[in-house]
């Protein structure tokens, strides 16, 4: 478990993983050079010898799940984010159903908890996959644009130690937004199938001050790319017949951050650079090439897909400035 900066929501992560159901664990602190209380909030439960705190300097997300990777001990590895928090029952149901299925990683539902500045609970929305199970017979039904949304984190998934390592996957250090993706998409490109537990066990909260939400990242649309790259020989992998419906709906939620994020959050871009952003992701190739294969599911996207198609960047611009 990363920790930087969270000693409003620390207490509680920890709390949900020493209350599982399954008892036998062990608990990785990853000090990450945090500047705030984070690390005194915990000490209370040291005397918990499955609590193990480690201290490094900070290097971000990527580099401390690296760390605590290296230094696990058991025969699996889950990676919780610090400021969210678990249901009882998930080491239980992740190892029955690993050990079940015989397979080097599960994936499961989530909560959306949507909270107001205040972190009281507005909503919690229930996302889960459609099917149990993804093979190679069923593989051009039930991969849907869910799947690549639940593939896309890491606090969803539960891994074999040995599989990650005699593969030597690791974390991506210096990147955010897509780290985790970047993660598993190799990770599924080296199994034969895909196993769910159909049910919610994390709760993933979706907070105003989410700080990476909350900051704009100039290189936002090249690490889109790069998702789609990797999701991209993921699919070949598989041979997934519709690769390209999916990759463009990736990508054009990836637009849509990017567009968003230069029009809503503070930087120091002048008006012309903004419109030079949304016009260098808007003509792009890889956006024209994949443009076709989008399939809009509301008239906001109608109109996005039609402004990208005919490459009309100033419309765009316009639109997002009024509305921003």
């Amino acid at each position: 478990m990363p920790v930087y900066n969270v000693e409003n929501y620390i207490e509680k992560a920890v709390l949900s993983v020493l209350q599982q159901t399954y008892a036998n664990f062990e608990l990785l602190i990853i000090n990450d050079g945090t500047k705030d209380n984070s690390i005194q909030k915990i000490e209370k439960y040291a005397s918990d010898s499955r609590l193990k705190i480690f201290h490094k300097e900070n290097g971000g997300l990527s580099d401390a799940r690296n760390f605590g990777l290296e230094r696990a001990q058991g025969d699996y590895v889950y990676f919780m984010d610090s400021d969210d928090f678990i249901e009882s029952d998930l080491l239980t149901l992740c190892i029955d159903k690993i050990e079940k299925e015989n397979v080097p990683v599960v994936v499961f539902g989530y909560f959306l908890d949507t909270e107001d500045k205040s972190g009281n609970l507005i909503s919690s929305e229930s996302i889960v996959h459609e099917y149990e199970v993804i093979n190679i017979e069923n593989k051009n039904t039930t991969v849907t644009n869910n799947t690549i949304g639940l593939l896309g984190y890491a606090w969803n998934k539960f891994y074999a130690i040995d599989f990650l390592k005699q593969h030597n996957f690791k974390f991506e250090k210096g990147v955010s937004l897509v780290e985790d993706i970047l993660f598993n998409a190799p990770v599924f490109s080296s199994v034969n199938s895909i196993h769910f537990i159909n049910k919610p066990l994390y709760h993933y909260a979706n907070r105003p001050t989410t700080t990476l939400i909350k900051t704009f990242h100039a290189n936002s649309f090249d690490l889109y790319l790069k998702k789609n790259e990797c999701l991209k020989k993921f699919f070949n992998k598989w041979e997934i017949n519709h690769s390209n419906e999916l990759l463009a709906n990736s990508l054009l939620l990836g637009i849509r951050y990017c567009a968003n994020n230069l029009f809503a959050f503070k930087n120091n871009l002048t008006e012309n650079q903004k419109y030079n952003h949304l016009k260098t992701m808007i003509v792009h190739p890889e956006t024209q090439r994949l443009i076709p294969f989008y399939k809009p599911n509301s008239k906001l996207d109608s109109v996005y897909k039609t402004i990208i198609s005919q490459k009309r960047a100033l419309l765009l611009y316009l639109i997002l400035k009024i509305i921003k």
